[in-house]
């Protein structure tokens, strides 16, 4: 399914947000220290597809809300045994905008995000996401059927918990956030969708007095390695 096709079933969703104080009702990702990235031996290591992968957003304040996408710039993912064991891939922050409104709106909103206020994208074009651990998820938590695109706020059946270090402005902070992942014939796919606190990497801009900008940032995040062909053992 095409990437538009995703984004056209979460603007569905959030008609139930429009008039939304708060961030989606989602997993909010356990924050902590970096953490050492090791390597499993015997992983291979997979390309990511940044042409059918995709990380969409949604930012929330007092009157509204926002939403827009940020395109990957590339990665990889490691299997072992056809059980991902690590990862990562690079955001590029240039490449961030808003979808919401009209090209005005959106464009006016696209830049403010894209200045020292938020992400400064001119001094950090870079952002990235590095996975430390990868752990079967024991909750039994279930949101319904399969659900391989972003078009829910919450992961339907997560099977992993991973734990990952996130670099936005220089500033690592390690995640924890339920992910759904297949492997198969056709390639590896991995789906999460999570709430991060934006000031724990130095976004702390506040908004208008009589408009503060909540400090929840939903991401939902679709990677796709098309084929497990090309690739390189560790």
């Amino acid at each position: 399914m095409k990437k538009n096709t995703s984004i056209a079933l979460l603007g569905a969703v959030l008609l139930s947000v429009s008039a939304c104080k708060n961030a989606p009702d989602s997993d909010e990702a356990l924050t902590g220290d970096a953490q050492e990235v090791t390597l499993t031996e015997g992983s291979t290591s997979v390309n990511i597809n940044p042409a059918t992968s995709s990380l969409e957003w949604i930012g929330t304040k007092m009157s509204t809300y926002h939403n827009g996408t940020v395109a990957i710039k590339s990665g990889t993912l490691l299997l072992k045994d056809g059980v991902i064991t690590g990862g990562n891939f690079v955001i590029d922050m240039p490449t961030l905008k808003s979808v919401k409104d009209d090209d005005m709106t959106n464009g006016k909103l696209t830049g403010h995000l894209q200045s020292p206020d938020f992400f400064d994208v001119a001094k950090f074009p870079e952002a990235k996401l590095e996975i430390t651990s990868v752990k079967p998820n024991t909750t039994g938590a279930s949101t319904g059927g399969d659900q391989p695109e972003i078009n829910e706020y919450t992961v339907a059946d997560p099977n992993y918990m991973i734990s990952a270090n996130l670099t936005i402005k220089d500033v690592t902070k390690n995640i924890e956030f339920p992910a759904k992942v297949t492997v198969n014939n056709s390639g590896v796919s991995a789906v999460a969708k999570f709430n991060i606190d934006r000031k724990q990497w130095g976004i702390v801009y506040k908004g208008m007095p009589d408009d503060l900008i909540q400090d929840l940032i939903w991401f939902g995040v679709s990677i796709k390695a098309d084929a497990p062909v090309n690739t390189t053992s560790l």
